[in-house]
């Protein structure tokens, strides 16, 4: 498989640094719940550069494909009570916005004090569903992205970059 890098590790990690400032300068406390696997990368990176109290928690969802695709399946919830407490979603991408919709609703659900959404990558292009990230690393064109935690079939996750791959 061959990779074209997008954008560089320093640039990468200049960003994820803006964006742990940003979400710094928004709350005393916060509560980080990352989306598994794509994100654990990012949020490592993000929470390790806030200077403020930060819990971390995880949770891992898949989406049904074909006609059960508005669905989506739990395999691992966060632990940590989010009532009343300021969240903020990390994802790796955001791109048809369906995944990312129902985990907001889940986690709304849970009746945090506030919930913003931060991901590392966004496709506007590809959004099907009207949900919008407070914070965004950087605005992609539609093609296939790893690195950073992206994958393709496992391929990719380790890098320190995010690269365009042709399959």
């Amino acid at each position: 498989m061959r990779v074209r890098p997008i954008i560089n590790s320093f640039d990468l990690q200049k960003r994820v640094i803006e964006l742990s400032k940003a979400i710094e300068k928004d709350y005393e406390e916060v509560y980080i719940v990352g989306l598994l696997n794509g994100a654990f990368m990012f949020v490592s990176d993000l929470s390790r550069h806030i200077q403020k109290n930060v819990f971390v928690d995880f949770m891992k969802v898949s989406s049904y494909v074909g006609d059960k695709s508005s669905n989506l399946n739990i395999l691992c919830d966060i632990s940590l009570d989010i009532k009343d407490k300021d969240v903020v979603l990390v994802d790796d991408i955001l791109d048809t916005g369906k995944t990312l919709s129902k985990v907001k609703e889940l986690i709304l659900s849970k009746h945090p004090k506030s919930l913003k959404i931060c991901v590392l990558l966004d496709k506007p292009s590809k959004r099907e569903v009207d949900v919008k990230a407070d914070y965004v690393g950087f605005e992609i064109e539609d093609k296939f992205v790893v690195g950073y935690g992206l994958d393709y079939n496992g391929f990719g996750r380790n890098l320190d970059f995010i690269a365009q791959i042709e399959i």
